[in-house]
């Protein structure tokens, strides 16, 4: 027999850190939706999600696919619009050949600090994306030799009013302008390839902020 949903949380008790009996309630509740996944979904639901490279990716598959939920079970709407905008980002950080943390791009770029990581982000010379409360940083727009894909910054500098993630989103779809590499690709290439991309990119602003 199915347990049935159990009652949001109420507001932690006094006395204790609010904090962690904020973070015991939703890992509970949680835990508890996990659990009912688990219990529910088919073999096939269950490998599909766990042929995901993360373990955030493979929640969301799991939570993206109807067939892991018991018909008893009432689903938040926004549930599916939330897991698809996860999904996304996964595709985007795979095509993107992973995000690295500032620490990493920092060894990459010759071994300068997170601190001179992060400022080169904030003056739009790398791209970085939000995950929770850390800055990750495509590997793509990195060279073997330690440096950033020629022009670059610029096409930052033009699409700076884009959400990072809207960045990435273009910077990896493929063009048949490009001869279909995608902006980011091309710009790897270097030469006239960084002209081309940032024509493409004064485009894309001007179709989103026109």
């Amino acid at each position: 027999m199915e347990r049935a949903a159990e009652a949001p949380a109420g507001p932690p008790a006094r006395g204790g850190d609010p904090s962690k009996a904020m973070r015991d309630a939703f890992r509970e509740r949680a835990g508890h939706a996990i659990d009912q996944i688990a219990k529910s979904a088919s073999i096939e639901v269950l490998a599909n999600a766990l042929a995901a490279s993360t373990d955030f990716g493979a929640v969301v598959r799991a939570l993206r696919d109807p067939a892991a939920f018991p018909a008893t079970v009432p689903l938040d709407p926004l549930t599916d619009a939330l897991a698809r905008g996860v999904a996304e980002r996964e595709h985007l950080a795979a095509k993107a050949q992973g995000l690295l943390s500032a620490v990493e791009a920092g060894r990459i770029l010759g071994g300068i600090s997170r601190q001179a990581v992060d400022k080169r982000r904030r003056a739009a010379q790398l791209l970085g994306v939000k995950l929770a409360n850390d800055w990750r940083y495509p590997a793509l727009q990195f060279g073997a030799a330690g440096d950033v894909a020629q022009g670059l910054a610029d096409v930052l500098q033009v699409l700076a009013d884009l959400s990072p993630w809207a960045t990435l989103d273009f910077l990896l779809a493929e063009d048949e302008a490009l001869g279909g590499l995608s902006p980011l690709e091309a710009l790897r290439q270097g030469g006239h390839r960084a002209e081309e991309v940032l024509r493409i990119a004064q485009v894309q602003k001007a179709d989103v902020f026109g």
